[in-house]
């Protein structure tokens, strides 16, 4: 009995001894990198760790504790043979070889104290970091300073938000946790304006979410962009239903008051942000405005004009609309048309002949025969009619470029023209040529020849 009791001890025993080299070789060692860390509540941390251990070794099980007392015997919180612990808050993100870090999410209070690595090998090796590494949880305390401990904030006034920690004092500061780039300890808002209202909150430098608790700040200010809005329109039909609203901007709520002007006075109607008329009469046309106010100020909307038409004149005005709109539609077709033709028409009216140019009239001499002389004929022609006595006159033409294409027209028909010319104190016939001679330059087909017969009557 005795025997079987002892045999265990000295087993270990032996085995100590085996290890003993190893063990003064330093082949034998677990460390941790950081010897106390902090962390704020609700953030993750990481406990760095190795390990060695001798070569020819194979390590079986890894083991983390918390609290000294666990270091050995357990309870452990990671035991890589126990798979109850895979969904826990405590995770090991080493391996068995040399990384033996372990993380911590979610970081309470109770969360602080000392944690030990353990782990064991295939032959019955076993080791045991002690002095393990310290975790101190710290809170992340967020605070604000106003003017007024008590009293509201105002646009205008300074606050103060601090957050605070015993762990770093970097930090970020978030608003509607959205990040914010001030970095340091204290947030300062001076100056502060409504749009400085919102939750706010911090934490240690490099988290990217907040991890304290939220400050509201409630910046509180007097009305502002006050107006209305009406519905369905301002001018109705006698029995719609009509619908005023009036809007504004202020912090905190608003009083709403509408009033109907009559006269030089004012009538208080009703109490809210609406005005409803429920079949409206046309004792319910006039002027309407509202009234906004809090502990900050007060102010007024602009003015509006509310028209109730009888239902008749409603119906009849619609008509009438319709009917204009008809005209005008019919009078655009009819008299368009009619505008542009007359314009074309008068435009082809007024439009001047262009006037002859100095290169369209041109300087002809015309050669006229008369029968007064034969001193003047040439020889040729006083062979051909040696009876006859004729006297040539000289005389300048102006004749236009555009006549004279007409005659060049007629000339090259071959279509003479004839004259008569009956004179009363002529004594005999006479024969009279008169030719224009063709310009320098042109063509034979241009000449022509007027032949006019004078009779003695």
């Amino acid at each position: 009995m005795s025997v079987g009791l002892t045999q265990p001890i000295w087993m270990e025993m032996a085995l100590a001894l085996l290890f003993l080299p190893g063990v003064l070789c330093s082949n034998w060692l677990v460390e941790y990198q950081q010897k106390e860390i902090c962390a704020v509540t609700g953030s993750s941390v990481v406990i760095p760790c190795t390990y060695k251990y001798p070569v020819m070794l194979i390590v079986e099980k890894v083991m983390w504790s918390h609290g000294r007392k666990q270091s050995f015997d357990g309870p452990f919180i990671i035991d890589s043979n126990n798979t109850t612990h895979a969904a826990t808050k405590f995770e090991y993100v080493g391996n068995k070889v040399h990384n033996c870090s372990l993380q911590i999410h979610q970081v309470e209070q109770r969360d602080s104290g000392e944690y030990a690595f353990r782990f064991e090998t295939n032959k019955g090796g076993k080791w045991t970091g002690q002095n393990g590494a310290k975790l101190n949880v710290s809170e992340l305390i967020i605070s604000m300073t106003t003017p007024k401990v008590h009293g509201p904030i105002k646009e205008g006034d300074c606050v103060n938000l601090t957050c605070m920690n015993n762990c770093s004092s970097a930090v970020m500061w978030f608003k509607n946790r959205k990040p914010l780039q001030e970095e340091s300890s204290t947030l300062y808002l001076r100056d502060i304006s409504f749009q400085d209202s919102g939750n706010y909150s911090c934490s240690p430098k490099h988290h990217n979410r907040p991890l304290s608790d939220v400050i509201r700040v409630n910046v509180e200010y007097g009305p502002r962009n006050t107006s209305f809005s009406v519905w369905p329109s301002s001018e109705v039909l006698e029995g719609s239903d009509v619908t005023l609203t009036c809007n504004s901007n202020a912090n905190p709520a608003l009083n709403y008051t509408w009033f109907k002007i009559d006269g030089d006075s004012c009538l208080e109607m009703v109490y809210q942000a609406e005005l409803r008329f429920n079949g409206t009469q046309t004792s319910n046309s006039g002027k309407y405005f509202c009234v906004v106010s809090n502990k900050h100020g007060r102010q007024n909307s602009t003015i509006l004009t509310l028209r109730v038409n009888e239902h008749a004149k409603g119906m009849a005005a619609v008509t009438q609309t319709i009917l204009i709109a008809v005209l005008a539609v019919v009078s655009m077709i009819i008299i368009v048309p009619m505008v542009a033709w007359h314009l074309v028409a008068n435009r082809k009216q007024t439009t001047p002949p262009e006037p002859d140019s100095e290169e369209n009239t041109q300087t002809t001499e015309v050669h006229v025969t008369s029968p007064t002389s034969d001193c003047s004929l040439t020889k040729e022609r006083r062979e051909e009619e040696p009876s006859q006595q004729e006297e040539v006159t000289y005389a300048t033409v102006h004749i236009n470029t555009k006549q004279r294409a007409n005659i060049r027209q007629q000339n090259e028909e071959a279509t003479p023209i004839y004259g008569s010319i009956w004179e009363q104190q002529a004594k005999q016939d006479l024969y009279s040529v008169v030719s224009r001679p063709t310009p320098r330059g042109k063509q034979a087909q241009d000449d022509q020849v007027i032949y006019s017969t004078v009779f003695r009557q």
